[in-house]
């Protein structure tokens, strides 16, 4: 029977579980999606892509991811939080495993698109999981720990995947691929027994969701607007960065440590975020995380050296995963708390649109005579963009 008492669910016993099933945010996003920035070049040459194709198929990996988000609300109440993260995890390993044993454009298409929706399965649905677990035990959900998954498989990879494409080893990027889909398998293995004993859904999902008027939306449209500008601009440069110093040739063991510095930031940044976003306020907290983010795309292009590569990846995986916990500390601050998941989730679809762009467009201009510090560039510009929408948006008041 799933389901323990209260008193079984204790503070060590949270942690280890979110401990645990962050193991799928790193699968299914940290592998999934961010790892392709590392094979993105290897591919290229192999395959005769464009900059312009290789963005498309990460574009397909968002328009998977966002179809996933807007889909995990009713798989979890057709079937459960933890199936629907058991059933995401399966399809992010299997597409990764599959990418590798396949050359035709479409079909790799094909593979990131449904790596993309299992992707958002896992990453949603973790967090349900998680908080079931925190109702039944009456503690507070560590979902910090929970979201630094993405972070932790962002530095996995960057530690081992430039290690298996070096000499010493020789891997093609096939062979990576397929491990990478063996690696999230494991890490369902390893999810799979809190998964099991997951309590029954307590949280009331089931059921018609409150629909928020339009007065909601009115007054948080600057954040969302800057969250889906964020979306085009920060994936843009998670795409292209790795590709870009390889274009000029930077060392190998640079571009290694770079991944996966950014990674261990990104598993680290929310703790340093969350109280100054708490402090401040979510908007002048979420212009904040923008103009580190532009700075940080900014760094690489117009001072390139080593020093600033390492900050700009400091910078950026400290930053980029806090917009959410911006976005979502915006909607509980402006709305009642019925409304939360609407809009929320249109929130989120609206950052998955952006991201769904972002590297289409960041390849259409890298293929310009620029090449990919154009592109680089551009990330930066847009992620300006989105601090320029929240400032002005603040009162005067507050920017003193």
């Amino acid at each position: 029977m799933n389901g323990h008492a209260p008193h079984e669910i204790t503070d060590r016993r949270m942690i280890v579980v979110a401990a645990l099933l962050s193991l799928g945010g790193a699968a299914a996003l940290g592998f999934g999606r961010f790892a392709y920035a590392l094979l993105l070049e290897p591919m290229r040459s192999s395959l005769g892509w464009s900059y312009a194709q290789s963005g498309l198929i990460n574009s397909a990996n968002a328009v998977g991811y966002l179809l996933g988000t807007l889909a995990v609300g009713l798989a979890v109440s057709r079937i459960g939080a933890a199936r629907a993260v058991r059933l995401g995890t399966l399809l992010a390993g299997l597409s990764l495993i599959t990418t590798g044993l396949l050359t035709p454009f479409p079909l790799l298409l094909l593979m990131r698109l449904l790596n993309g929706f299992g992707g958002g399965l896992v990453f949603v649905g973790g967090a349900t999981v998680v908080l079931q677990y925190s109702h039944r035990s009456g503690t507070a959900p560590p979902l910090g720990l929970y979201y630094s998954g993405p972070g932790l498989g962002i530095a996995i990879s960057g530690g081992l995947v430039p290690l298996l494409l070096g000499p010493m080893v020789g891997w093609g990027w096939q062979a990576i691929w397929v491990a990478l889909g063996v690696a999230s398998l494991v890490a369902m293995a390893l999810m799979e027994p809190h998964l099991r004993a997951a309590p029954a859904a307590a949280l009331g999902i089931r059921g018609r969701r409150a629909m928020a008027p339009l007065s909601d939306y009115l007054q948080i449209w600057p954040m969302m607007l800057a969250f889906g500008i964020y979306g085009v601009g920060y994936i843009g440069y998670m795409t292209f960065v790795i590709a870009y110093l390889q274009s000029i040739h930077a060392a190998v063991a640079l571009v290694q440590w770079f991944w996966c510095g950014l990674g261990l930031c990104a598993a680290a940044g929310g703790s340093l975020w969350a109280p100054l976003i708490n402090r401040l306020g979510p908007r002048p907290g979420m212009a904040l995380i923008m103009v580190s983010l532009s700075a940080a795309a900014l760094l690489p292009v117009l001072i390139p050296h080593p020093a600033s590569f390492i900050l700009s990846a400091a910078l950026f995986g400290g930053s980029f995963l806090s917009a959410v916990t911006a976005m979502t500390s915006e909607v509980r601050l402006r709305l009642p708390a019925e409304h939360w998941a609407a809009v929320t989730g249109h929130a989120v679809a609206t950052f998955a649109a952006g991201q769904l762009l972002g590297p289409t467009l960041t390849g259409l201009v890298a293929d310009l005579p620029g090449g990919l510090a154009l592109g680089m560039l551009l990330s930066g510009g847009v992620l300006g963009l989105a601090a320029l929408v929240v400032v002005f948006s603040l009162r005067p008041s507050r920017l003193l």
